[in-house]
């Protein structure tokens, strides 16, 4: 969830569970997180976490400033690609200019393991390996799918115009409060 009011207050949160613990807390319906799971987090191998220092995680819910005021603010569920479905949402928004809605909505790839992931709606020439030669394997998907994130944006432009997306990918929305 991202959100920012008329004051120019901000907030985003990202979740995610690793590998699920499978742990519930009594009464909350909230399942403990277990990123001993996650290989990206621990590149020596699983059980070699030090022991009383603090996992690292992929959560980034990240917000943008302009003028010291919140301008973008986003987060995504996705596990290991959390990263990569952020940086080209904000890509979309800063580089290419694109709406919060077009910038969330459009197609993403995803690096891992020597395997190069790709949504449908790139041009025909990104998948011609003479012209991005690459080792490995290339899995063009035929849909977009939650796989690539969940990413959830909202903006707000200097004149204080708002503006937010919720990735269908992962049933998100977006709802607006009129000011009191």
């Amino acid at each position: 969830m991202s959100a920012i009011d008329h004051e120019g207050n901000a907030a985003s949160v990202t979740t995610s569970s690793g590998e699920g613990s499978t742990y519930i807390i009594p009464g909350t319906g909230i399942m403990m997180n277990n990123m001993l799971g996650e290989a990206d987090l621990h590149p020596q191998g699983f059980h070699q976490w030090q022991e009383n220092v603090r996992i690292s995680s992929m959560m980034a819910p990240t917000m943008i400033l302009n003028h010291h005021q919140p301008e973008i603010v986003l987060g995504s569920g996705g596990a290991n690609r959390i990263r990569t479905a952020i940086l080209q949402v904000l890509s979309n928004l800063i580089d290419f200019g694109l709406s919060v809605e077009s910038a969330v909505r459009s197609p993403r790839v995803h690096w891992e393991e020597d395997v190069f992931n790709l949504e449908p709606g790139f041009e025909s020439g990104l998948l011609d390996q003479t012209q991005f030669p690459f080792n490995g394997q290339l899995e063009l998907w035929q849909q977009q799918n939650m796989f690539f994130g969940g990413v959830h944006a909202v903006t707000r432009s200097a004149a204080g115009v708002f503006a937010g997306a919720g990735d269908l990918r992962r049933w998100g929305a977006v709802g607006v409060t009129e000011q009191e």
